[in-house]
């Protein structure tokens, strides 16, 4: 006799497309460049068609729950790749400033305001390279998406106790930084 509850296979094009956003902010922190994001978002979404269709179960989840983990895998390690070619190519990474700095000047605020509005930012985006990928990462998905940590948790693949560890480390760090260049943590709640 069959089960009657056999799994529905799942439609890794609807997956992809769901969580879209949040894999954009995680290769937004791991690689900073808009346009390289577009890219290793292609090569996620065609990694995770070619594994889907390769017919190694063993390779892509079947239950529904273990889809945001395994595609969090999978955009790590395609930004992980992006990086050891750049690195061949001899390309910088691109300063993840340049759009928060093409925002300000498409305002018109009065002058002293831009002045102080841009040194802030540029101390933040200091603050903020100076972080590992994960402490990064955590703290871009937590405060851009506004995910709990159970939510972080089944996103990423993890517990959630090793959430609030991760997320305490890096709000220790980004604090750390953001001293050590002279900006007042208050001002950033991200940090606290």
């Amino acid at each position: 006799m069959e089960s009657a509850s056999r799994p529905q296979p799942i439609d890794w094009q609807k997956a992809i497309a769901t969580h879209r956003n949040w894999l954009r902010k995680v290769l937004q922190s791991r690689i900073g460049d808009r346009h390289s994001i577009d890219d290793v978002m292609q090569e996620v979404a065609l990694a995770v068609v070619q594994q889907s269709g390769s017919g190694s179960a063993a390779a892509v989840p079947s239950e529904p729950e273990k889809v945001a983990p395994f595609l969090y895998g999978v955009a790590v390690r395609k930004a992980a790749n992006f990086h050891r070619n750049a690195n061949r190519k001899s390309h910088a990474k691109p300063e993840l400033g340049e759009t928060l700095e093409a925002e300000i000047l498409t305002r018109e605020p009065q002058p002293l305001d831009w002045l102080l509005k841009k040194e802030q930012n540029q101390s933040l985006e200091s603050a903020i390279d100076s972080l590992d990928d994960d402490s990064r990462e955590i703290l871009m998905l937590k405060y851009t998406e506004n995910w709990s940590y159970k939510q972080l948790a089944q996103h990423i693949g993890i517990t959630e106790k090793a959430v609030e560890r991760r997320l305490a480390r890096a709000r220790k760090k980004m604090r750390t930084s953001l001293q050590s260049l002279n900006i007042d943590s208050k001002d950033h709640p991200h940090a606290q």
